[in-house]
């Protein structure tokens, strides 16, 4: 089954996403599951019926003194299911390898499921980068638990310079067999500069889904790629 993450960021407001949570529960899914990430605020204005409930980040810390954040506790208050860590937004703020390991053990220690974002921020990045990535992701985290990884080559994400399927594949690779090597089996979505346009040659990569950003915000065109993936 394909997982079909939307990532909202930092857009939108409140009559936004309570016309999404509308369009998107008129919305019957078979072979695709549906995780819809809004910014923490509107989380209360998603009641989903067959979509899951997903946010954008998670502390990395149970309770205290931390100014702005929001623990795991909170989230599950609201239903949250699955929580977006590490992505490349947030490493570009200075948020380490270190910190990315402490949110993933937080997520999966209180049942939520992280989608860990990992790739090269150049193209002609080697992708050991990746390896190091899952493997300190991984490092704090329970064997048994459930863990997505996101493979989004930071030069992809709102360029529209997308990768090859061969490309996409290789990095896949490097993901599950570090995972496996780890002891984890994980789900491995793709995510940068994916759109109505070119997510049905993504399609035939070995990508168990996708992270999609911007077109999440054009409703019709979000739901023209469901559809398309239910195919």
């Amino acid at each position: 089954m394909q997982l079909i993450v939307a990532n909202y960021k930092m857009n939108g407001d409140k009559q936004f996403y309570l016309s999404a949570a509308s369009k998107l529960n008129n919305l019957r899914v078979k072979g695709a599951k549906l995780v819809l990430c809004p910014p923490f605020c509107y989380l209360a204005d998603f009641k989903l019926k067959t979509a899951k409930l997903g946010c954008q980040d998670i502390s990395a810390d149970a309770e205290g003194k931390s100014t702005g954040q929001i623990s795991a506790k909170m989230l599950k208050d609201f239903g949250v299911e699955y929580s977006i860590v590490g992505h490349s937004e947030r490493r570009a703020m200075g948020e380490g390898e270190g910190l990315v390991a402490r949110k993933v053990k937080m997520a999966t220690d209180n049942k939520i499921i992280p989608i860990v974002c990992v790739g090269e921020n150049e193209k002609s990045e080697k992708q050991s980068l990746i390896k190091t990535q899952v493997k300190t992701a991984l490092s704090l985290a329970n064997k048994s638990a459930e863990i997505v990884f996101a493979y989004e080559p930071v030069w992809a994400i709102g360029t529209g310079d997308t990768p090859t399927v061969k490309h996409i594949d290789s990095a896949i690779k490097i993901v599950k067999n570090e995972c496996a090597k780890n002891g984890f089996s994980c789900k491995v979505l793709y995510g940068g500069s994916v759109n109505e346009k070119n997510f049905s040659e993504f399609l035939s990569s070995s990508a168990d889904g996708f992270l999609l950003g911007g077109v999440s915000l054009k409703l019709d065109k979000f739901i023209e790629i469901v559809k398309g993936v239910k195919k």
